[in-house]
């Protein structure tokens, strides 16, 4: 008997031709970060090869994971892409068949990119929003069964509150992908009339200008074993770490960027 894998990275059906597509996404220029690839031949590139390594390593680690985890029940399955970028997960989510898929991003233009697939596909179960992830938290009634919080950690100076507020949305899984800081022996302090304290580091590192997220000069970089302690801080059951594949993109092999599944019981 032959038994068929799921395909890993869906093509975006579209009932607009190949030239009508390829003109929308001009309107856009070079500023694609992703591999958006067309049913009608369409699509876009990532800007650079590290670029599109580290995009395949995150799809190789993500995607089957969530296809084993939902098959059979993605049309139960509500989804909020935090930080969504162009959207490139949020449509692949959607196009598994999830009941819901909702992307949110601070930048104005990823909103807008993100806004012209979704119109340029087929996809009615997707929506994209303009919004800062922490302003979240006037939301408080609101649960996802999958939460995803990608490539935005590291952009953090308040990386616990944000994983805080991501623990109350998340009903059943958040995937959190990160660079983390490079492990080195733990800090120890003083804790004042008591026995001194260790704990895992963090890193402050200086914050890129076009990340605006927490508007600071720094952010804060956790090791592993720091984002494995923040993670059960903010309420997370269970932890996983996902193991890249020797082929996986160098940063993922070196566990410089890691892919965490984070459940809740």
């Amino acid at each position: 008997m032959t038994v068929h894998k799921p395909q890993l990275i869906r093509t975006i059906p579209s009932l607009v031709s190949e030239e009508n597509t390829k003109s929308a996404l001009l309107e856009y220029g070079k500023n694609w970060f992703y591999d958006f690839i067309f049913s009608n031949g369409a699509s876009t590139f990532a800007p650079d090869e590290i670029t599109g390594a580290i995009h395949r390593t995150r799809a190789e680690l993500i995607l089957p994971l969530l296809d084993s985890l939902f098959d059979g029940k993605w049309h139960e399955i509500r989804c909020l892409d935090i930080a969504c970028h162009q959207g490139w997960f949020a449509t692949q989510v959607a196009l598994r068949g999830a009941q819901e898929v909702i992307g949110i991003d601070i930048r104005e233009e990823h909103i807008d990119m993100a806004t012209t697939i979704k119109n340029l596909s087929c996809l009615k179960n997707i929506a994209f929003r303009k919004q800062n992830l922490f302003d979240l938290s006037k939301e408080p009634d609101e649960k996802f069964d999958l939460t995803l919080f990608l490539g935005i950690l590291y952009h953090l100076d308040n990386p616990l509150e944000a994983l805080s507020l991501i623990r109350s949305l998340t009903r059943q899984i958040c995937i959190i992908e990160s660079q983390i800081a490079r492990s080195e022996a733990e800090l120890e302090c003083l804790w004042g009339s008591g026995a001194a304290r260790k704990g895992p580091g963090i890193a402050i590192v200086p914050s890129d200008e076009c990340h605006v997220e927490g508007n600071r000069r720094v952010v804060l970089v956790p090791s592993l074993k720091a984002l494995y302690a923040m993670l059960q801080a903010a309420g997370f059951d269970r932890l996983y770490l996902c193991v890249p594949h020797r082929t996986a993109c160098e940063q993922y092999r070196n566990y410089d960027r890691v892919v965490l599944i984070a459940s809740v019981l």
